[in-house]
């Protein structure tokens, strides 16, 4: 009995290299799309193509690719279509949104005819999208990453610590431990009322995340080769990172719990978002030609950005202005001083990243300003900043009103980081997203009922004697 155990024990390895011999292997770097890209990349480009999503029908990226190269995913849902409309009108079944690859034989050709339209049309894009995977998938089956395969030997130094700093970042994600730290510096800082350690532990951590989302902007910064202001998930980075560094600062001077708490919660809020509406932007992309004036471009993104976590900052300020007339309590006027400073100097930062965007607009696309729905937005941020100054320097309406109109500039820069962004049209456009869309109509309808309810129940208790 024991030779035969010991006889099984040694032929494990045999087999299991035997089976190993039937997969074939995955190279490490693949040409794809203009430029080399790691495995990893490859994986996760190729997840968010067939279902918008870091995972397809309960597989991760990486088992996704390997199945499909090995022919054993055809069974499998992984092309997921997320408007009714194009299910329709592509003869599919109705009651679902995820299909597999042979119930499109029937309606690839209608497919590749609407793909083929030159428009802007949402529903447009959602063709391009699917008939463009389709073309991934269908390639993926036969040679192609065999002759897209680049070897280790062509590289040079610099291109591989490049790319070798890319596949780790993308095989650790740094922002998971990222959103865990934010995590715990919003719950201490929801003790930190009740606590003095918890205030100070919250306060600490908060600090800490300022400099590991700056870690994280340096390492991307390592693997782009450039500052890392090109895309929107690297903007609501860069806000966190603006929020995260002025709770600090504001929470050290003012020692109050309230402007950790809602510092805290804030980077909280993005942090989760580029975790949930964002799952796989966290890749690396290259820049369009359209950006051909990286200068321009990451000087116009820093300021507007900075400019922005400031406005937010204000506005947070004013959500905990307001509440505290909920508990009939009077803001500080360390509150009030944080909030009219931060309103100027993000009013200050908006309108120069905004001029500088114009700058980069003009050497880009040959034109300073046109109209574009992105660029009314940060107008309107801008419009709307201006407007509250002046009430606020006039005394023009009351201290309660002000708070709430300062509260609601949140929802405005909301809309113009975001909402814009759903409308599918213009040179800013990032397509439509389902996940982008619920975050931002959640965010939007509910911010605006808890400040309406904060305001009325502020002004009630203000009548009582």
């Amino acid at each position: 009995m024991i030779r035969i155990l010991m006889g099984i024990l040694f032929l494990l390895p045999v087999l299991a290299g035997a089976w190993n011999l039937t997969e074939k292997k995955i190279p490490d770097w693949i040409r794809f799309e203009s430029r080399i890209r790691p495995r990893q990349s490859f994986e996760i480009l190729l997840a968010e193509r067939l279902c918008e999503k870091t995972k397809c029908d309960g597989f991760s990226a990486a088992e996704i690719l390997q199945k499909i190269w090995n022919g054993t995913a055809d069974s499998l849902e992984v092309f997921r279509i997320s408007r009714s409309t194009a299910v329709e009108i592509l003869h599919l079944p109705q009651n679902r949104r995820t299909f597999r690859r042979s119930e499109f034989e029937n309606a690839r050709p209608l497919l590749r005819q609407y793909a083929e339209r030159e428009d802007s049309h949402p529903l447009t894009r959602e063709f391009i999208r699917l008939n463009s995977a389709l073309d991934l998938y269908d390639s993926i089956q036969s040679d192609f990453l065999v002759h897209r395969a680049v070897p280790e030997e062509s590289l040079s130094s610099e291109e591989l610590r490049k790319l070798q700093a890319e596949a780790f970042y993308l095989s650790i994600d740094p922002m998971f431990f990222i959103w865990i730290l934010s995590c715990c510096a919003f719950c201490l800082a929801a003790l930190g009322n009740r606590s003095r350690r918890a205030f100070r532990a919250g306060w600490i951590l908060e600090v800490l995340l300022a400099f590991g989302i700056f870690t994280v902007f340096v390492w991307r910064g390592i693997c782009e080769g450039r500052l890392p202001f090109a895309s929107l998930y690297e903007m609501v980075m860069a806000v966190a990172f603006g929020i995260a560094a002025v709770t600090g600062i504001a929470a050290f001077k003012t020692k109050m719990p309230g402007v950790l708490l809602g510092g805290a919660g804030t980077v909280f809020l993005l942090v989760t978002l580029l975790r949930l509406a964002f799952p796989a932007s966290g890749a690396f992309e290259p820049v369009s030609l359209l950006l051909n004036s990286p200068f321009w471009l990451s000087l116009h993104v820093l300021t507007i950005a900075f400019g922005f976590c400031t406005l937010i900052f204000s506005s947070v300020a004013a959500h905990i202005s307001l509440w505290l007339g909920v508990f009939r309590k009077a803001p500080s006027e360390s509150l009030r001083s944080i909030l009219r400073a931060t309103l100027r100097i993000g009013f200050v930062f908006s309108a120069l990243g905004t001029v500088l965007g114009g700058f980069w607009a003009d050497i880009a696309w040959g034109r300073f300003w046109g109209w574009d729905p992105k660029e009314c937005a940060a107008l309107l941020v801008l419009l709307w900043t201006l407007i509250l100054l002046h009430l606020e320097h006039g005394n023009w309406i009351s201290a309660k009103t002000w708070d709430a109109l300062s509260a609601f500039l949140l929802v405005v820069i909301a809309f113009c980081l975001f909402g814009v962004n759903l409308l599918g049209v213009g040179l800013h456009s990032y397509g439509y997203s389902p996940s982008v869309f619920f975050a931002f109509s959640a965010f939007s309808i509910l911010d605006s009922l808890l400040i309406g309810f904060a305001y009325f129940l502020s002004r009630k208790n203000c009548q009582i004697p």
